[in-house]
């Protein structure tokens, strides 16, 4: 096994242990991954990211858990999307930025 595939097969193992943490499916994460790309692409890089800066999976799904991300889709098979808001503060947000 070379140097990279032993990298990136530990990588694959700490995504793993993060969604077990998040009582998430791997091959449904990946599925989205495949699928649908966007947030769940944006995520599984963030997640290498984290590994390769030495956070815990403890650490990265406690994260992951606090974030906006609608993690419910990733088990119903849909794109990975940000958890809706009731006020749709969202829409207040972008106003306020573009206020000239």
């Amino acid at each position: 096994m070379t140097t990279s595939s032993l990298k990136e097969r530990r990588i694959h193992l700490f995504e793993e242990r993060v969604f077990a943490l998040l009582n998430i499916n791997q091959q449904q994460f990946n599925s989205c991954v495949e699928e649908h790309g966007g947030y769940a692409l944006l995520l599984r890089n963030w997640i290498k990211e984290a590994y390769i800066q030495r956070l815990t999976s403890l650490e990265i799904a406690t994260t992951i858990r606090k974030s906006p991300l609608a993690l419910s889709s990733i088990k119903n098979s849909k794109p990975l999307s940000l958890k809706s808001r009731k006020n749709n503060t969202k829409n207040r947000y972008i106003k306020n930025y573009l206020k000239p």
